[in-house]
Order: C-alpha cells, then sequence, then structure tokens
C-alpha cells in the first residue's frame, strides 16, 4: 500500500517521565493531512459564568449544542448512539490514533509504523449513522463488509479506509464525505483523528518497568503492575479539527473505555491541553462498569479525578460525573454471579456509595447516578446501555423544547 507521507523535525522538550533524558531533535515521519504550516498559537477565551456548584444548566435550542465526545473502542460508539437516541446530531467524535494491538497492530507494522491507527475512527464513524439509517438493507450491507476479515487476516474496512485516505491525501473528513455519497446516507457529526502523526503510547508501571505500545497496556490487563504514567514518544501533534472542535464545544463527554488506551491517550498530543483549558464547555465524565487491573483496581471518583486533572493540567477537569446508581458492595449483593465472573478475569464493578462520591462533590462537580447499564443474558457481560443513557444525557446536557 502506498501512502502520502512527509518528514517534519521539531524540537521537543524532556518528557514528562521521571529519568528520561531532554531529546534535542526529533524526525518523524507522519501522514498528510492538507497542513502548509502548524496551527497559530489559541488566544484565552473569556471565562463562562458558573454557578454556585460549578454548573450551569443554562438551556439552549438543541441546534446549537455541540458535542465533543473523547474516546475510542466500544465505549464511545455507545455514548455516540444514545446521544442520537437522545436527539443530538451535532457531534465530534474524537479518537485516539495510536493502537497498536490486533489488526490496527498488523497493519502498522507492515508499513513500519508510518501510518497512524484508523480502528477507533472507523468504528466511530459508522456509530455515527443514525440508528433508524442503520435498518436500511444497503447500510447493512456496508456494515457486513467492513466487518468482513479474509484468511490472511486483512480487514476490508481497514483496507478501504486506508485507500480512501490516500485518494483524498489523508483528508479524513473528504473520506467521510466520499462514503456519504456511497450510502446516501448523512453522519451525524464528524470522526476526527486526535493527531496524524504516527507515534506510540509509553508508559511506567509500579514496579518501575517501561512498556511500548498500547497492546502491551492490553495485554497486562490482569497484572498488579499497575500504570504509574503515559506519554507519546515521538511526541505528536494534534490536529487542528480536534483542537478547534473541543474550543468551539458547549459539551464535552469523556467516554467508558480503557482509562489510558482510549481516554488518556487523548490529552496528550500537544494542542489538546490548550484546547480543554480555552473550551468553555461543560465537561462530563461517564465512568467505566467494570475495573481493569492494572488501570482502574480500586478506583474512586477521587482517583478519577486525581488522573484527569494529571492529564489535563485543568484544576476541574470535568463538571458532572455519570455513574451507575448501585455501590460495588450493593451490586455484589445483587449480582453474585456476575461478581464471580468478574472476579475470576481480576476485574469487580465500579459503583459508588455517598462517602465517595462526597469528595468530589465538595468540589462542585455535579454527580448523576442511574441505571445505566445492562447485562447481557448469555455471558453476563456489562454494557453501557444506549436507551438508558440517552434518558440521562438529556437530564445532563438541557435543551429548549421545540
Amino acid at each position: 500500500m502506498k501512502l502520502a507521507i512527509m518528514t517534519v523535525s521539531k524540537t521537543v522538550l524532556p518528557g514528562s517521565s521521571p529519568g528520561r533524558p531532554a531529546k534535542k531533535l526529533y524526525t518523524e515521519t507522519i501522514l498528510l493531512n492538507n497542513m502548509t504550516e502548524l496551527p497559530k498559537p489559541i488566544s484565552p477565551l473569556d471565562e463562562l459564568s458558573n454557578s454556585s456548584n460549578g454548573y450551569n444548566p443554562l438551556h439552549m435550542p438543541k441546534k446549537s449544542i455541540k458535542i465533543v465526545t473523547l474516546g475510542g473502542g466500544t465505549g464511545a460508539p455507545i455514548i455516540i448512539k444514545a446521544l442520537l437516541l437522545a436527539g443530538f446530531n451535532n457531534i465530534s467524535a474524537i479518537t485516539a490514533s495510536m493502537d497498536s494491538g490486533g489488526k490496527t497492530g498488523l497493519v502498522r507494522s507492515d508499513e513500519r509504523d508510518r501510518i497512524i491507527a484508523i480502528s477507533d475512527l472507523l468504528r466511530t464513524l459508522i456509530s455515527l449513522i443514525h440508528p433508524k439509517d442503520r435498518q436500511k438493507p444497503n447500510i447493512k450491507a456496508l456494515i457486513d463488509l467492513l466487518d468482513y476479515t479474509d484468511g490472511r487476516n486483512r480487514n476490508l474496512g481497514y483496507t478501504l479506509y486506508y485507500s480512501l485516505l490516500e485518494k483524498y491525501q489523508n483528508d479524513f473528513l473528504a473520506v467521510q464525505k466520499h462514503l456519504e455519497t456511497l450510502i446516501s446516507v448523512k453522519f451525524q457529526g464528524q470522526a476526527i483523528p486526535v493527531s496524524l502523526f504516527s507515534t506510540n503510547i509509553h508508559f511506567t508501571t509500579i514496579s518501575g518497568n517501561t512498556h511500548v505500545g498500547e497492546h502491551v497496556l492490553d495485554h497486562l490487563s490482569h497484572s498488579k503492575d499497575s500504570v504509574t504514567n503515559v506519554w507519546l514518544e515521538p511526541p505528536a501533534l494534534a490536529t487542528p479539527k480536534a483542537q478547534k472542535a473541543i474550543r468551539e464545544a458547549t459539551h464535552i463527554i469523556y467516554c467508558p473505555g480503557s482509562l489510558y488506551g482510549s481516554i488518556i491517550a487523548n490529552f496528550l498530543p500537544e494542542g489538546i491541553k490548550q484546547a480543554l483549558k480555552n473550551s468553555n464547555a461543560s465537561k462530563i465524565l461517564i465512568t467505566n462498569l467494570t475495573s481493569t487491573r492494572n488501570q482502574t483496581h480500586r478506583f474512586t471518583p477521587q482517583k478519577y479525578l486525581k488522573i484527569f486533572q494529571k492529564y489535563t493540567k485543568l484544576e476541574r477537569p470535568f463538571d458532572i460525573i455519570i455513574s451507575p446508581h448501585l455501590s460495588t458492595k450493593q451490586f455484589n449483593q445483587k449480582y453474585p454471579k456476575i461478581k464471580t465472573l468478574y472476579q475470576n478475569t481480576h476485574s469487580h464493578f465500579l459503583g459508588w456509595d455517598k462517602k465517595h462520591l462526597k469528595p468530589i462533590q465538595s468540589k462542585a462537580i455535579k454527580v448523576i447516578t442511574s441505571n445505566i447499564y445492562s447485562i447481557t443474558p448469555q455471558l453476563g457481560r456489562l454494557r453501557h446501555d444506549p436507551k438508558k443513557l440517552a434518558k440521562v444525557l438529556q437530564e445532563a446536557l438541557p435543551f429548549e423544547q421545540s
């Protein structure tokens, strides 16, 4: 596969990991995105006046609501579906582009790590098809084709998307428009990669070990050797579209998923922290339903807050937190079999009582607890329920009734 690439050089500051030496210069090969120059510095915006509890529930016309989702994996598509069911359709779905595992890892390896990962980008783009349109025969046929993997483990969806990126010189919005023309359906927003730089996640653990690649993060998910720090190497620049979407958003939603691989990874490219700082958006965290041993074991809302503060550099990185209505103890008592299933994989339900929620409420963060999950009948797996979440999101994102 031939890919449009360019090489840039950039002076960088020392990394944030303890003991890592300063790097004077790096040269990186990246996908073109039709940028002729780096984005200009962003001027700080005026502070938005907030209510006394830190959350300003101003009702606004639904058309004026601009939602940004930050996430990937299977979490972001579920949240997007919930938003569509709730009636919202101006969604900018920003996804991480550093995946190095599975079929994506094979493609990136074949291309000598000169391309970004598009697995989350493609999955999120497809989720922007409205639920009522997904029932159309042509849409079902398209999704079936995109999911197909041949005997040599080549995914048709990835092949098509990478080919269109080459055709349009890596203009991902032009790719989206091409697909809209092909299927005669308009996506309910935009799918935006957080960066077009080819880079990888690096992370350290409590044992002092350093690892490279999101696939290693996933491989160690059952390990007690928890993650202590994460960064990108080489450093990467955020796409101007991602920065602009964040600055102009009225609401930003941090989706459930791998804490470091799907969420924190989106904070790491240069420009995202500044965009978040300059954004007047109400920021909403939807917590995970279950823990991951090396990332969120025995996690509390206060721990979420500290991690998000560390990687966003914001004192209050979210204004609202949405979590299950049951505490871990209550869930385990109500669903003992499900508890055992997750215990066998070194995981547990993530829910909190008033004692654990009070510390963040004291920081003027609004807490919404609700029954937002369902349990699959065959395997007993916990999943965020889009229909239940849709009702909650209508409360968290108030709008004027037409």
